[in-house]
């Protein structure tokens, strides 16, 4: 389903995804009209603005997640902030980009989230990390494995599992075992809060643990298949 202010918006939003294969069940302008809409259809994923007619979609959002925590929510909004994205991500959105971006980052994010795996937009994301105000955590950091840095170094470019798999040449679970690893070791629970980490460290020392980067090797998007929006 999708969420929009604009009611316009949200219904060309439904044409363009209608046209790639998605099943939009239902859209939304306002909080209220959002969480029936979720209630009724049950979808396996929800595009939102974070802005609606009647305010802030951040509390639909957590009660969204409490009621159905199966449901992808990906934003899509004009709050480019990086705080932005970090309460977002605390309330429960599993993909995040800006509404100026086009139909093919779009579809890229909505396949992710419905895969399972967190999106947020690459420039974004940099943004956002070189941005956020942790403690410095560089010796947790000296705890990963080489593997394991390369894999956080792909994680801070913004990749998702598969991309990952792809770039080191390992398989999708292997690459999730490492994923995991890396959150563990780290204490964190996040993707974005363990880059977030490196970034801090690499603030500090240029040669940290992002200094190096693990090659890229994509060899083009996956299938896509229907999915319910």
């Amino acid at each position: 389903m999708i969420a929009d202010a604009s009611r316009l918006h949200a219904e060309a939003l439904a044409l363009v995804l209608a046209g790639r294969g998605y099943l939009v069940q239902a859209t939304a302008t306002t909080r209220g009209g959002l969480l029936r809409a979720v209630a009724a259809c049950r979808p396996e994923l929800c595009l939102l603005d974070l802005q609606l007619l009647d305010g802030r979609a951040l509390d639909a959002i957590a009660q969204i997640r409490r009621s159905d925590p199966g449901i992808g929510i990906v934003a899509l909004s004009r709050e480019l902030d990086p705080d932005a994205v970090v309460a977002a991500a605390a309330a429960g959105v599993a993909g995040y980009l800006g509404k100026d971006k086009g139909l093919e980052l779009l579809d890229r994010a909505l396949r992710t989230v419905a895969a399972g795996e967190r999106f947020i937009e690459p420039t974004l994301a940099q943004e956002a990390l070189r941005r956020a105000r942790t403690p410095d955590h560089a010796e947790p950091l000296h705890r990963l494995t080489h593997r394991e840095h390369e894999v956080l170094a792909r994680l801070a470019e913004g990749d998702d599992t598969i991309e990952i798999a792809r770039a080191l040449r390992m398989t999708t679970s292997t690459a999730r075992t490492h994923v995991q690893n890396v959150l563990d070791k780290l204490g964190v629970h996040s993707r974005l809060e363990a880059v977030a980490m490196a970034h801090q460290a690499d603030r500090a020392a240029p040669t940290g643990p992002l200094g190096q980067r693990a090659p890229t090797g994509r060899n083009g998007a996956p299938h896509r298949p229907d999915r319910s929006v």
